[in-house]
């Protein structure tokens, strides 16, 4: 008996020798343990996939009623999910999860195209640490949901587009095909990514027999156009051009300046040679790495003069790189991703593949690379990465949901490409066999290392519990107490279904309070409200009498202005500087002191977070 918590773990660990698979679900067990309400980070966005659902569910239109960048599946099915489940935070916590564990078993039916069981696993267990489990941008509590019920979709399409490349069954296409069609309903560009992948695919299995390309593809555009089309088509005539394309810009024109700096910063194409740059020095790092590993590889010597130089000149590449970026480069070598998947496309493309008698799609012997798989996967990975060309993240808010895919092909460099590579070139099996335990060896410490890493930053980071009745969670210390304090101030001084304004963005404090938000933007990004819509602000904080506005201490530099009221939205703010007086300040001790000793008067941008009461005027 004294002996069955160690015998427990004896027998998990067996398992995860004897069935690979279940060492995924062990690391996400540990790292959802450790990490456990501690995904959610408030203000930034949280608060619109909060409390947009609830305002759906209470019979507020979307677009019309409250503005919205991106197609609709995903609030209105969240929607759903509050009238099955009730409004709590845990429910979107729990779709978090769940499709947290769809991506994580997808990567592993995709990775098994290319690996055996115990590199798929690792391949997949790289997309959970840095994907799902990363502080920076969890998938769990995401910025935003649309993105992740679209990601899973895509990647769901990927893996039908790679069984239709083995069985050639058509009703592969037909799913395929609605998967891509939901995903254009719930954030396009992985609608995009799926239908470049879909096609380049049919090309590339049908390219000597155009009669058969055209009509496999309309098996799969034809559910996808059933589904997006109607959905659109019901928009616009519901709502009007106007509403859906000009100022909801779901299409992506139109776009105010402040969404143009953002976006040309996520791509990279704010400085594109700077961008560039970093993206060859990451791929020298890259390079450095493999060659490091082709060093210590080959047992007989016989490259190692070839090798040394290309690792001298990897390294120097680097020290450039790092003169020209300076701190704007990280040095992460998934900045080369884009090059990486170029590459592995024009060399699926170009090898030939053997086509056994079967009729499917498989290597010739074990241990050989299925180039078609291998195609199929670095072309979707290659679409969805476009958004981020210049500028690939890894991981975090805004990559998590790009990286899947891609980080399945990383892991295949190391582990295939280099092993391959090192038999090559000095004929030795067990040159290759050495750079295989390498290559793998070096992944698994770096996974480990990692997810040791990410667990201590979840509980060093995420330490101000706040209990609510609508969600329990672990705000980080720097905003925690200010959150809590603005929690109770709501609750005390307002009642249930009471009407607050949060500006510029922080409406999870209306949901965790159970308060409503009645304005149209939850989100005052600069640009998007034009001088009618502040005045229609205006109008709703007068018409529906709220008495408290909190303005956060959320500076946007990511659109280029900083504050609210200042730099942007002059009118609303000072509207509201006129009929509202400032009563308090929440933050921490220091924020509140320096508030105090300044007449309460904190800008926005100081250093430190606060959230700033004002109460309306007589």
């Amino acid at each position: 008996m004294n002996h069955s918590p160690r015998g427990s773990v004896g027998e998990w660990s067996q398992s995860a020798i004897r069935n690979p698979q279940s060492a995924i679900f062990l690391v996400f067990a540990a790292l959802l343990a450790v990490s456990w309400r501690r995904w959610t980070s408030p203000i930034a966005d949280s608060g619109r996939e909060m409390d947009l659902p609830r305002r759906l569910l209470e019979g507020e239109l979307l677009y019309r009623d409250v503005h919205y960048l991106y197609p609709p599946l995903a609030p209105y099915f969240n929607a759903l999910l509050y009238r099955i489940l009730g409004i709590h935070l845990d429910v979107l916590h729990a779709a978090g999860i769940f499709c947290s564990i769809l991506i994580a078993v997808l990567c592993y039916r995709i990775a098994r195209r290319l690996f055996d069981e115990t590199d798929a696993a690792l391949a997949a267990i790289a997309v959970v640490i840095y994907c799902v489990f990363k502080p920076a941008g969890n998938l769990i509590q995401p910025y935003a949901f649309a993105a992740l019920y679209a990601c899973v979709f895509a990647l769901g399409s990927l893996l039908l587009t790679l069984r239709y490349s083995e069985n050639r069954r058509r009703l592969e296409l037909i799913v395929a095909g609605i998967l891509i069609g939901l995903a254009a309903i719930t954030k396009q560009e992985f609608a995009l990514a799926g239908a470049i992948t879909v096609t380049a695919a049919m090309v590339y299995l049908h390219r000597a027999d155009f009669k058969s390309l055209i009509s496999n593809l309309a098996f799969a555009a034809l559910p996808a156009f059933l589904i997006a089309l109607p959905v659109y088509g019901w928009l616009l005539d519901k709502f009007g051009w106007q509403t859906i394309v000009e100022d909801c810009h779901l299409f992506y024109t139109n776009l105010p300046a402040s969404l143009v700096f953002y976006n040309s910063q996520r791509t990279g194409l704010d400085h594109p040679f700077l961008s560039l740059a970093q993206v060859f020095g990451a791929a020298a790092v890259t390079i450095a790495a493999l060659s490091a590993i082709g060093l210590l590889s080959d047992r007989k010597r016989i490259v190692i003069r070839r090798t040394a130089a290309v690792l001298a000149l990897a390294l120097l590449s680097i020290a450039a790189t790092k003169f020209l970026a300076g701190k704007q480069w990280d040095g992460s070598p998934l900045r080369a991703l884009p090059l990486l998947l170029l590459a592995m496309i024009v060399i699926a493309w170009k090898r030939t593949f053997v086509v056994p008698p079967s009729g499917g799609w498989f290597p010739a012997k074990a241990g050989t690379t299925n180039l078609g798989a291998l195609f199929i996967i670095a072309t979707f990975s290659f679409a969805i990465l476009a958004r981020v060309a210049l500028r690939v993240p890894s991981g975090g808010a805004f990559g998590s949901f790009f990286l899947p895919a891609p980080l399945i092909l990383f892991y295949f460099l190391f582990v295939k490409m280099l092993p391959d590579a090192v038999v090559r070139w000095t004929k030795d099996e067990l040159s290759e066999r050495r750079a295989l335990r390498i290559g793998r060896g070096l992944m698994i410490l770096m996974f480990v290392a990692t997810g040791i890493v990410f667990g201590v930053r979840y509980r060093k980071n995420f330490n101000y519990e706040i209990k609510t009745a609508r969600g329990h969670l672990f705000a980080p210390r720097a905003t925690g107490q200010a959150i809590s304090e603005a929690l109770n101030f709501i609750s005390a001084s307002t009642h249930p279904g009471d009407a607050i304004a949060v500006l510029p963005e922080g409406s999870d404090l209306a949901f965790l309070t159970d308060r409503r938000i009645t304005l149209r933007h939850q989100i005052l990004i600069p640009g998007l409200m034009s001088g009618r819509d502040e005045q229609d602000a205006i109008t709703r904080l007068q018409r529906d009498r709220v008495r408290y506005v909190l303005v956060a201490n959320r500076p946007m530099r990511e659109f280029g202005l900083e504050a609210f009221g200042r730099d942007f939205y002059t009118q609303l703010g000072g509207w509201i500087e006129t009929n509202y007086r400032l009563v308090k300040v929440f933050g921490s001790p220091q924020a509140q002191a320096q508030a105090q000793s300044e007449s309460l008067d904190l800008p926005i941008g100081n250093p430190m977070f606060f959230i700033k009461i004002f109460e309306r005027t007589p």
